[in-house]
C-alpha cells in the first residue's frame, strides 16, 4: 500500500448487505410465526392467544425496524472503523422466538387436558 492511500479497515463485499436480508427474513418470519400462531392456538386458548398475538406481533414488527437501523450503523460504522451494532437485536430475535415456544406450551398443555392424557 502506498503513503498516499488511504487504509482499508474491511473488505468490500456485500457481507453487510447480505446480513441486513437474513435479519428481514427473520424478522418476517417470525412476525408470520407469531400471526399464525395466534390464529392456530386461538379455539383452545381463546383471549390468551389473541392477547398474545396483540402483545407480541409489534415486538416482530420492530425487529425489521431494528434490522434497518442495524444495517445503516454497520455501513457508517465500517466506512469510519467505528463500532459495529450492539447485541438488541438478536436479544430481541431470542425473546420473539422464547414466547413463541411458551405459548405453543401452552397450547400443548390445553390440548392434552382437553383430550385427557
Amino acid at each position: 500500500m502506498s503513503d498516499g492511500e488511504p487504509e482499508r479497515t474491511f473488505d468490500p463485499g456485500a457481507q453487510n448487505e447480505r446480513t441486513a436480508l437474513a435479519w428481514t427474513r427473520t424478522g418476517l418470519a417470525l412476525l408470520l410465526a407469531v400471526v399464525l400462531a395466534s390464529r392456530l392456538t386461538a379455539g383452545p386458548l381463546g383471549l390468551a392467544a389473541l392477547a398474545f398475538g396483540l402483545l407480541t406481533a409489534p415486538f416482530a414488527a420492530a425487529i425489521l425496524v431494528l434490522a434497518r437501523r442495524r444495517y445503516q450503523l454497520a455501513h457508517r460504522s465500517l466506512r469510519r472503523a467505528g463500532h459495529l451494532p450492539d447485541g438488541r437485536l438478536p436479544a430481541l430475535a431470542a425473546a420473539v422466538t422464547l414466547l413463541l415456544a411458551l405459548l405453543e406450551i401452552a397450547f400443548t398443555v390445553t390440548e392434552a387436558a382437553g383430550t385427557g392424557l
